[in-house]
C-alpha cells in the first residue's frame, strides 16, 4: 500500500510541474524560465524538481518521450485489418489523444518545440504504416519516395497541427471525420453550375 501511495505522489508532483511549465511556456520561451519560478508556481520545492529532472530541458524531453510512448500504444491498438476501409477510429484516437493531453502538448509545443514534435509525429505514423499496418492501402512502393504516403501523413499531421494552433475548438470526432473525408474522397468540389 505504501508503494502505491508513493507512486501516486510522484504522479501528482510531476503533473503539478507539467501544468506549471505549460502555463509558463504560454508566456515565454523555455530558456527564459527558471526552475525557481516553475517550482513556486507548482508549489513544489526545488529539491523535488531535481529528484525528477536534471533541468527544464530534461523535463520537456521526458514529457515528450512519455507522450510518444503513449501515442505509440494508442496507434498499436489498431492493426491493418481493423482500419482497412475505415480510418475514422484510428484518426479519432489520434485527435482524442491530443485533446486529452492538451496541457502536455502545450508544454512541448510552446515556443520552439513545434517543428521537432510534428516531424517526430510524421515519422511515427509513417513507420506505423510501413510496419505494423503493413501497407493497409495501396499507396505504392515503400522503396524510394512514396508520394502518396507522404501526402497522407503530412496532411493528417498538418490537420492536427492547425487544430492545436486554433485551440482545439472542434471535437476530436469532427476532426477525424474531416481527415478521413479528405483522405478518402479528396477536397469537396464547389458546384460551378448555378
Amino acid at each position: 500500500m505504501e508503494r502505491r501511495d508513493q507512486d501516486r505522489r510522484v504522479r501528482r508532483t510531476r503533473k503539478q510541474l507539467q501544468t506549471a511549465l505549460a502555463a509558463l511556456m504560454r508566456e515565454k520561451d523555455l530558456k527564459d524560465i527558471t526552475v525557481r519560478e516553475l517550482t513556486e508556481l507548482a508549489d513544489v520545492n526545488r529539491g523535488t524538481f531535481y529528484a525528477h529532472y536534471k533541468d527544464l530541458y530534461d523535463m520537456r524531453n521526458q514529457v515528450e518521450q512519455e507522450l510518444f510512448r503513449q501515442l505509440t500504444e494508442v496507434l498499436s491498438a489498431y492493426d491493418a485489418e481493423s482500419i482497412r476501409g475505415d480510418l475514422k477510429p484510428v484518426l479519432t484516437a489520434v485527435f482524442a489523444f491530443v485533446q486529452d493531453n492538451r496541457e502536455l502538448f502545450a508544454t512541448i509545443l510552446g515556443r520552439g518545440g513545434e517543428e521537432l514534435f510534428f516531424s517526430r509525429l510524421q515519422k511515427l505514423i509513417y513507420e506505423m504504416y510501413l510496419g505494423e499496418w503493413n501497407g493497409f492501402y495501396d499507396l505504392g512502393s515503400a522503396a524510394g519516395t512514396n508520394y502518396y504516403l507522404e501526402f497522407v501523413v503530412c496532411g493528417v499531421v498538418g490537420l492536427v497541427r492547425a487544430w492545436v494552433r486554433n485551440g482545439m475548438a472542434e471535437k476530436a470526432q469532427t476532426m477525424a471525420a474531416l481527415a478521413e473525408q479528405m483522405i478518402v474522397s479528396g477536397l469537396p468540389h464547389r458546384d460551378t453550375e448555378k
